[in-house]
């Protein structure tokens, strides 16, 4: 083993130990209010699924060549979030180890956990100066009633419309801004995407999932109330499914997933899960009874 500078105890155990009782869970009165803090997830948004169709029929070779086709069919799941499962794992993150800790250890999301449940890129090369340039496109996002305005409907499928439609799954479904309504944000990265650029847009994502959890730990432990941060909360919920499911009694391998193949107001359609991701995304579709009991014994054998 090579070490560069000073190496005190390779063994873990005692920093964790000590980590373990800076955790909200530990150090925390436990009356935070979160009714706020997960306001601006991913919401089902009249037009999207059509857009969708619209878009794929001319993009879909180029969004599986740039590694963005996997976490755009998730779009499509209108993923039920579970803030109690959520909440309840945030009372057991370490910001200091950037890591879940557990009953039986520490646990954190990776970029392989990324690459595994979106598909998005983590090797891509990473000019992050290359997206605090100015965005060339130009859209309307205000007085246009919300997301559902800003959906195009119709006319002949251009770049500029794909631009626009990039800008919308990154700035409400990916990284889900605080603002929940059409922002340019993410425009200059939705440009360099639609003309063709890899962007490691799954190192922005567990860059950000890092950056939101360790907000909300510090305000856990001083039972300050969380307000409405913005993030991929989506994600976490997602890991957590993943790693849990069969203590909530799930079986992938039973799974559907809503099928691609039908337009918003027509009869209702699934098909088989055909990777972890569509599967973990449908655990919390459940009825509502169901999704509360299994969420218990999640609570009671995985977080205590």
């Amino acid at each position: 083993m090579i070490c560069l500078g000073p190496m005190g105890n390779p063994d873990p155990t005692e920093l964790i130990n000590l980590e373990t009782n800076r955790i909200p869970f530990k150090s925390s009165g436990m009356n935070s209010d979160c009714s706020q803090a997960f306001r601006s997830g991913p919401s089902p948004t009249t037009g999207w699924r059509d857009w969708f169709h619209r878009m794929a029929t001319s993009y879909r070779t180029q969004w599986e060549e740039y590694d963005i086709g996997q976490c755009l069919n998730l779009s499509l799941s209108e993923m039920i979030r579970n803030e109690p499962m959520l909440t309840s794992a945030c009372f057991f993150w370490s910001d200091a180890l950037n890591a879940f800790l557990f009953g039986h250890g520490p646990m954190t999301p990776t970029l392989l956990g990324v690459l595994m449940l979106t598909g998005l890129s983590i090797s891509a090369p990473d000019r992050s100066y290359d997206l605090m340039a100015k965005a060339t496109s130009k859209f309307k996002t205000r007085n246009i009633r919300g997301w559902k305005g800003y959906i195009a409907k119709t006319g002949p499928v251009v770049l500029r419309e794909h631009i626009a439609f990039l800008n919308m799954w990154l700035e409400k479904i990916i990284f889900c801004g605080k603002t929940v309504g059409p922002t340019v944000n993410t425009l200059k990265m939705a440009e360099l995407l639609a003309e063709g650029n890899m962007i490691p847009i799954g190192k922005h994502l567990l860059g950000l999932v890092y950056h939101i959890l360790h907000h909300v730990s510090v305000k856990l432990r001083t039972d300050q109330p969380i307000s409405n941060l913005g993030g991929p909360w989506w994600f976490i919920q997602l890991w957590l499914n993943m790693y849990m499911h069969k203590t909530m009694g799930m079986d992938f391998r039973k799974m559907a997933f809503p099928s691609e193949n039908f337009a918003e107001g027509a009869a209702f359609q699934t098909r088989r899960c055909t990777s972890f991701d569509e599967a973990a995304a449908m655990i919390a579709n459940d009825p509502p009874e169901l999704r509360h009991h299994r969420l218990l014994q999640m609570l009671l054998q995985w977080l205590c």
